[in-house]
């Protein structure tokens, strides 16, 4: 019973989840005079609005919402927790070539290629659906032009802000777009094994070819 109500509730309870933790990162910035990640938190904020208002004409999918409410959570943890002197967003996942900064880069491309592919695959023609790597290659230029758009936020932070020191230099900028490219790559492969599953579990189970 438990359950049923909460899979009745998922929708909810993701945005409670959204609004509790943002609640708790902006009095976080306000005592320790982060305004950078209040800039950052602000803007979350009114990406979750956004996100919202679509979702009530084009409806989303559970996984989506969900993962862009943890990207999120895991963006201002990022930010706002430190080991010592250490901020979480320059910890090395693998020592000296992968940093938590770049797994959250490459998640979030990740998740928004997913999300791209769920809002424009019924408007693509079929034609170009059938000829995948083109349509690959299309999610990822659209999910690294909103990455972009991330990295051209930041720029304001370091502007406005004077946070150079915090975002880094012309190098991470490259490395963020290389990440950003990455994970939509990714995406893209796990979309077309998602399509085209039966298929490619017949091939594995050493099922004969059908033509369609």
């Amino acid at each position: 019973m438990i359950m049923n109500y909460l899979l009745d509730k998922k929708n909810e309870l993701i945005l409670v989840f959204t609004i509790a933790y943002l609640a708790a990162f902006t009095i976080n910035a306000f005592v320790w005079g982060n305004f950078e990640f209040l800039y950052y938190t602000i803007l979350m904020i009114a990406l979750i609005y956004f996100v919202l208002i679509l979702n009530k004409s084009i409806h989303l999918g559970f996984f989506i919402t969900f993962s862009l409410s943890v990207l999120g959570f895991l963006h201002l943890l990022g930010g706002n927790l430190y080991f010592g002197t250490i901020r979480l967003y320059d910890w090395y996942i693998i020592p000296g070539i992968f940093r938590y900064d770049n797994f959250i880069h490459s998640l979030g491309t990740f998740i928004t290629t997913i999300a791209l592919y769920s809002l424009v695959s019924g408007y693509v023609h079929l034609r170009l659906r059938r000829r995948y790597a083109a349509f690959a290659i299309m999610l990822v230029l659209m999910a690294i032009g909103l990455g972009s758009i991330v990295e051209l936020v930041e720029s304001v932070a370091v502007v406005v802000f004077g946070a150079a020191e915090r975002v880094g230099g012309y190098f991470n900028n490259a490395l963020d777009l290389w990440f950003n490219t990455i994970g939509s790559i990714l995406a893209t492969i796990i979309i077309y094994f998602y399509i085209h599953r039966p298929k490619f579990i017949q091939r594995i189970n050493g099922a004969p070819k059908t033509n369609n």
